[in-house]
């Protein structure tokens, strides 16, 4: 909410690039219908692209279509403000195209276009290539805010030795800014890495209390219920808000994959009356 607060007043006379904040801020808070009002179909500045990235999470039947417009103005237009790489780049992302975004951010300096780079990496596997793209990102800004997420971000992929460099980075953003569930729940990763289940209980309850459906609080809330043992019904009340407010989403779609090829193989493979009699 930092970035809507700050530009908000300047909303009138603001240009494209800062504009693009405020409503990049919107979508991440599911708020969609404030760049779907704002931002008209007839807009023709680079805030375009924002009403696209809305409409792609909104109709994702029309995925398709959206990046043929967003990859079209790719290769017709400068872009100065990069938004239109950025979100043909997001729009891949959600679709699961990791390839294809990077190939859209490929070679560009601009931080956001990076930090979205180490991130396609990251869900390729690729935690070598993401370190090499951080310390570029380092050369350009180290004290950079997108930088230091990207370290804590590539910190947590290479395991435990890291896990304690990336949790000062978040800590300190939470002094710095103020706590929010993405923050927060860097944080409990941490915690849940090296063990210390305690404390990331703490914070994952700090952050339901910033918002009490958040997807990745939820995901690691369930983690946490069985690492620690809780009850069946613990997990499974987690579970069930996931597929209540994030019902196609990656990881319930996955889950809902694994559980209906367990029944499946449960069926293949359970004994018949005559084996029963067997044994």
């Amino acid at each position: 909410m930092g970035s809507i607060n700050f530009v908000l007043p300047e909303q009138g006379t603001a240009g494209a690039e800062l504009l693009s904040y405020m409503y990049m801020s919107y979508l991440a808070i599911d708020s969609g219908r404030i760049v779907a009002s704002d931002i008209k179909e007839s807009n023709t500045t680079p805030l375009l692209a924002l009403r696209l990235i809305n409409e792609a999470f909104e109709q994702p039947a029309r995925t398709e279509e959206i990046l043929e417009k967003l990859t079209d103005k790719v290769a017709s237009d400068d872009d100065e403000t990069n938004l239109w790489h950025i979100a043909t780049a997001i729009v891949y992302c959600y679709d699961g195209q990791f390839e294809n975004a990077l190939k859209i951010l490929h070679g560009s300096t601009n931080l956001e276009s990076m930090a979205l780079s180490v991130q396609c990496l990251l869900r390729l596997q690729r935690v070598d290539l993401a370190k090499q793209l951080v310390a570029k990102m380092q050369e350009i800004s180290d004290d950079a805010t997108l930088t230091q997420l990207s370290q804590a971000w590539v910190a947590l992929a290479q395991g435990t030795e890291q896990m304690q460099d990336a949790f000062h980075i978040y800590q300190e953003f939470c002094e710095k800014f103020k706590p929010t569930p993405a923050l927060l729940n860097g944080q409990a990763v941490v915690h849940l890495g090296l063990e210390r289940y305690e404390e990331a209980e703490a914070v994952l309850r700090e952050s339901l209390t910033k918002k009490h459906n958040d997807y990745d609080t939820l995901i690691n809330m369930m983690v946490l219920s069985h690492l620690t043992g809780k009850s069946t019904e613990t997990i499974k009340r987690y579970w069930e808000q996931l597929r209540q407010f994030y019902p196609k989403s990656d990881f319930v779609s996955e889950l809902d994959k694994k559980s209906a090829e367990f029944d499946r193989l449960c069926l293949e493979y359970e004994p018949k009356g005559d084996q029963l009699l067997a044994i």
